[in-house]
């Protein structure tokens, strides 16, 4: 009787898969990037080996090198911006330029960073996991306001794009415990009882490589794909007044789960780095 229940429900979803398979394909959001040939047959991404439905992936590729190759250049006019003041030598080189600019911005960012990271980290392990921590808030931040341009998807809807960053924060997390706590993390992950110690190391290593990355992952995946959604439904339903509004949530919405990341990714990185209750 189970096996004829089992194959019946595996039927059911069988032929139920390939309807709603294209009824998603047909109600996704158009992008620029699908008028690229070999994104939207899947061909970009079956070269590497990807599977790809319907482009989703590769369109969250070529959005994430988007805002890769778009915060690359402001770093470099910000570096610009800085070897320029540097050429004045003495402490005129501290002092900020007049008006707004992009090194300017660049100063009060990283001046803001720091900050952040020593409300969690000591001084040195701030300025140590600063580029981590910076380079994380800026990528997230910018990837979620590509969502709301039209005719640009927010990378940050693909769970690949946010378990990539997410698996970079486990790596360092296990470099850092590893090396500077070595003896200490063992035996937190252990636990305190010697014989529920093998079942207790694989529930901390079970939450530690799925369930924190997972979490990251799915948490920025599901307020910035819901924040998209109800900013399309709100625009297509009206054309005055309220669109904007919506748009200064998504705004918001974009800075508040860029900081919840790193933010988040600080306290896991803390937790690696200081072991004292142990």
């Amino acid at each position: 009787m189970t096996s004829i229940l089992l194959g019946s429900l595996a039927g059911l979803v069988g032929a139920l898969a390939p309807a709603s398979l294209s009824q998603v394909e047909e109600s996704a959001p158009f992008s620029w990037f699908e008028l690229i040939p070999g994104v939207t047959d899947g061909r970009m991404m079956g070269t590497l080996g990807v599977t790809d439905h319907g482009g989703h992936v590769a369109v969250a590729v070529l959005g994430s090198w988007l805002v890769c190759a778009f915060l690359i250049s402001l770093a470099l006019l910000a570096r610009l911006g800085l070897n320029k003041a540097r050429l004045q030598g003495g402490t005129l080189q501290y002092v900020p330029g007049s008006g707004f600019s992009v090194r300017n911005l660049f100063e009060v960012y990283v001046s803001a960073m720091r900050n952040l990271g020593g409300t969690i980290l000591d001084s040195h392990d701030a300025r140590v996991f600063f580029p981590l921590f910076g380079g994380l808030f800026i990528y997230v931040f910018f990837c979620n306001l590509l969502g709301i341009l039209p005719g640009m998807l927010p990378p940050t809807e693909n769970i690949s794009n946010n378990f990539a960053m997410a698996s970079v924060v486990v790596v360092v997390y296990l470099v850092v415990a590893l090396g500077r706590n070595g003896g200490a993390f063992l035996k937190h992950m252990a636990g305190p009882v010697w014989w529920l110690a093998p079942l207790i190391f694989a529930i901390e290593l079970l939450g530690l490589l799925v369930i924190r990355p997972g979490s990251l992952s799915l948490r920025l995946m599901g307020n910035i794909t819901g924040d998209h959604l109800v900013f399309g439904i709100m625009s297509d339903l009206t054309h005055v007044l309220i669109p904007s509004v919506f748009l200064g949530l998504g705004i918001f919405v974009s800075f508040l789960q860029a900081f919840v990341f790193t933010l988040l990714s600080m306290i896991y990185i803390s937790m690696s780095v200081v072991h004292d209750d142990h």
